[in-house]
């Protein structure tokens, strides 16, 4: 099998299928992880002592687990067959992957959420706004990193980039393969942060006008 013929439609249809799949599960990490790394940023910047320390050890234990350890952590503490899944044990393998990024999520989340509650202390509302392209980059880190489903059985996107460079004899061919790939995961995943720029930017600039308002009554 040859680069261009690779690269094909069915190819890049495949690969859009399996992109799905790799955005659904980080935009569902995210759905999850996100309001428990606001309450975990209350919990740091709580006035109890007792409390900020208590919140403050969980959040660097959280930064403590690599993803791919708590992925294959959870495939052995949620076997196959087994019922703790309940209904949804047809579809473990993306399950896990969505659990497995969670406390990346959560930990990054709350470091972010803090930054922002800080701003929003000192007045600084604009520099509050930052922790919305920092949700962006959250996703766009998910989206990488659920790449590893490819090792649970997660037909994601890099599950039928492997299959399809195994069919590949030229390793010149291979190489190319793969950088072409890159390039499409990148620009795939710049499309997904691209609604939190432009959140930012529209918040930004109301920001910047409210600022200027206040600034001109005075």
């Amino acid at each position: 099998m040859m680069l261009l013929e690779a690269v094909s439609p069915d190819f890049l249809l495949a690969f859009l299928r399996g992109f799905s799949l790799n955005l659904g599960a980080s935009v569902l990490a995210l759905m999850i992880g996100l309001p428990l790394a606001f309450v975990t940023a209350l919990g740091i910047l709580s006035s109890a002592r007792t409390v900020s320390r208590l919140f403050r050890t969980y959040n660097r234990l959280l930064h403590a687990l690599p993803v791919f350890v708590v992925l294959f952590f959870l495939s052995g503490l949620l076997p196959n067959g087994g019922t703790w899944l309940g209904p949804i044990s047809e579809i473990r393998p993306l399950v896990l992957l969505v659990l497995g990024n969670i406390p990346y999520v959560a930990a990054y989340g709350a470091d972010q959420f803090v930054a922002m509650f800080r701003h929003l202390r000192n007045g600084d509302r604009r520099a509050a706004l930052l922790v919305i392209p920092s949700c962006g980059r959250a996703l766009q880190m998910v989206i990488s990193t659920s790449c590893l489903g490819a090792a649970i059985g997660v037909p994601e996107a890099m599950s039928v980039v492997i299959f399809t460079a195994e069919q590949m004899a030229d390793e010149a061919a291979r190489l190319m393969f793969f950088v072409v790939v890159g390039l499409l995961f990148v620009v795939a995943q710049r499309i997904c942060v691209t609604p939190f720029v432009i959140l930012h930017r529209v918040a930004d600039r109301r920001a910047l006008s409210a600022e200027v308002t206040a600034d001109a009554a005075r």
